[in-house]
């Protein structure tokens, strides 16, 4: 049988229809990853789009998509992307890597875990991906690929997600995993103690930080931690001692600022304490405890304005920081302010029913203005909270 003319025309017509797009979309596949060498990722991010609208399954596209959107932050659209691709090829190491690292960055920890499990399954795949790993300060501790033995940073991850699952034995299983097969990295070393030191295993998790600080001099987070399980321990001059090396050899960093001002407040040097959170605010403005407890130190300097705007900067950044309402709401006792006072305890209350400081001393600003029935009412609510009560408050304001 043989095709009509016109219609032989038009199975040819299509396919070469078809096949001009199919060379559209690798021409525009070349593009995007001459945009990624160049590091325009926006160009190559466009370049993506369009080969993919022409050719929805162009798998690779997915994959290079979503590297580009990671490198413009849009990390939601990333994970969309390697999901997509992932579907097609789940045996691809290196996009298999790259979507466990953003479940992680997400808070999806059984996902997240389950890709680090498979990863550690599945057989090395050729690769020239780059893979920096980081530490807390964002400067880059190694340079990986999957090509690489990975097996110890696969044990490090699975044991951070146990340990944000608060599965600490589990946690430590890995890491001690991570550190068998790598006894040179830093990082797990750090991450084991910090476990352990959530675990209350504090003698285990000095070890592990006097260990990272033997490997690596200049590693801040261990050394920090030190000085804290010191505070701990009621060595505050030592542990004031240990932050302030912190804070001379890693100058620019907030957090051992903000810590020695805490021990200094301890110590009951407020005008230490308040200069420490000064500098730490100058450096990280967005944190709340850090004015939260500047606002504690204005107060001890009697600078009780300077203390009233702080702890509104800590419920300003953090809606939901009760015991900065509490904080306020008692300095603004101390200021005559009752009413404003009675507002801020009810807002700690709200946040935290079970909160017997802030029943009783609402239960007091009541009691100066004159409402006994209120008062009263939060005195119980005190006591039912496992507040011990004075009888003589007791009975001066509930009878």
């Amino acid at each position: 049988m043989q095709w009509p003319a016109f219609l032989l025309l038009l199975l040819l017509t299509f396919s070469a229809f078809a096949q001009q797009k199919k060379v559209q979309a690798i021409d525009l596949f070349k593009l995007g990853e001459k945009a990624i060498n160049e590091r325009s990722y926006r160009t190559a991010l466009a370049h993506f789009n369009e080969c993919l609208r022409i050719d929805p399954f162009y798998w690779d596209a997915y994959s290079l998509r979503a590297f580009s959107k990671e490198k413009l932050n849009d990390q939601k659209g990333a994970l969309t992307d390697y999901n997509i691709y992932l579907e097609s090829r789940p045996d691809d190491n290196d996009a298999l890597f790259a979507r466990a690292v953003l479940r992680f960055n997400y808070g999806q920890w059984e996902v997240s875990k389950q890709d680090f499990i498979n990863l550690s399954k599945n057989p090395k795949s050729k690769t020239s991906a780059l893979f920096f790993q980081t530490n807390r300060e964002g400067q880059t501790t190694k340079v990986v690929t999957t090509q690489s033995n990975m097996a110890a940073l696969y044990q490090n991850y699975i044991g951070l997600i146990d340990w944000k699952m608060l599965r600490y034995k589990e946690s430590i299983y890995h890491l001690d995993s991570a550190i068998k097969l790598d006894e040179t990295n830093t990082d797990y070393w750090l991450n084991r103690g910090l476990v352990k030191q959530a675990a209350k295993d504090t003698i285990g998790a000095r070890k592990d930080f006097e260990r990272a600080v033997e490997l690596d001099p200049s590693n801040s987070l261990a050394a920090h931690n030190l000085a804290v399980l010191s505070g701990f321990k009621g060595n505050l001059k030592e542990s004031e001692k240990q932050l302030t090396e912190v804070i001379r050899t890693n100058p620019s960093l907030s957090y051992p600022l903000a810590e020695r001002g805490y021990v200094r407040g301890k110590l009951a040097n407020w005008i230490g304490a308040l200069d420490d959170f000064n500098s730490a605010i100058l450096i990280e403005k967005n944190d709340p405890n850090y004015y939260f407890n500047r606002g504690i130190a204005k107060e001890k300097l009697k600078d009780f304005v300077g203390a009233l705007a702080d702890f509104t900067c800590a419920t300003n950044l953090k809606s939901d920081f009760d015991k900065a309402w509490l904080t306020r709401g008692n300095l603004l006792v101390k200021l005559k302010r009752l009413k404003e006072a009675i507002q801020d305890y009810t807002i700690a209350i709200s946040l935290y029913d079970g909160y017997a400081t802030a029943y009783y001393n609402r239960a007091l600003a009541y009691h100066k203005l004159g409402n006994l029935k209120e008062a009263c009412l939060d005195l119980q609510s005190a006591q039912r909270h496992n507040m011990q009560i004075d009888t003589k408050v007791m009975r001066s304001i509930c009878n």
